[in-house]
């Protein structure tokens, strides 16, 4: 049985966006775009303490304000572009627990997932606490709106071509359904990603679908009217 408030999130927010400054506390329908992240864990009851991992007193002093933690700056080696998420986990969770702060799952959480549901965090992690044991982890994806089979690519004479011509004549419902990972949240089982990070082995996922209405990935300030466009439609259908 899962309990109340006996898990941790971590929310890795860097100060730096080359494509959209200061993203992460960017002003998203009246609050910074990282308040929604934090607002839906702490609306969950799934979590004894909201941890943002970051580079910025900026946003320590922001995220402070909505009730989540920063126990510590990341270094630079951490917050540059090249820096992997895992590693940024790895870090937070080695420290945590040598605070004797553990917890038998965590979740990371993205801070800029506005359109996230409270919802969707609890029952993802009843299905993962009912999982197999070799399951480490399960990751909220959404399904190509295409098939990505018969995607098309532009050659250096900027000519398009099919990447996979065996596809050419095959009708869209006979082809299998493919995903990507939605940015939105993962839990992972503590003790099998630290091993998993230290031995350098792969992780075994299972699947969180989200309905498309849900996902936005944000890059560019298209992208930002567009989830914008999406939290005020669910707002309304709420």
């Amino acid at each position: 049985m899962i309990k109340n408030f006996s898990h941790l999130v971590i929310i890795p927010a860097r100060f730096g966006s080359k494509r959209i400054p200061n993203k992460n506390i960017k002003n998203f329908n009246g609050k910074p775009i990282i308040s929604y992240p934090i607002l839906a864990a702490k609306k969950s009851k799934l979590f004894r303490e909201i941890i943002v991992s970051t580079d910025s007193n900026k946003i320590k002093k922001i995220v402070n304000k909505f009730g989540a933690k920063v126990y510590y700056l990341k270094s630079k080696k951490l917050s540059d572009d090249k820096a992997v998420i895992n590693e940024v986990l790895f870090d937070i969770i080695n420290f945590l627990k040598k605070k004797m702060l553990s917890s038998k799952y965590f979740c990371l959480l993205y801070a800029t997932s506005p359109l996230i549901n409270f919802y969707d965090l609890k029952k993802s992690l009843k299905i993962l606490d009912a999982s197999h044991p070799a399951v480490d982890s399960i990751i909220a994806v959404k399904e190509f709106s295409y098939p990505i089979q018969r995607a098309l690519a532009i050659n250096k004479h900027k000519h398009l071509y099919m990447r996979n011509k065996k596809y050419k004549n095959a009708r869209s419902q006979d082809l299998e359904k493919m995903y990507h990972d939605a940015g939105v949240f993962v839990w992972f089982k503590t003790e099998s990603f630290l091993n998993k990070i230290k031995s350098n082995n792969s992780f075994v996922s299972m699947p969180y679908i989200l309905e498309d209405l849900r996902v936005q990935d944000i890059d560019d300030i298209e992208d930002w009217r567009v989830a914008e466009f999406k939290y005020k439609y669910l707002k309304k259908k709420i």
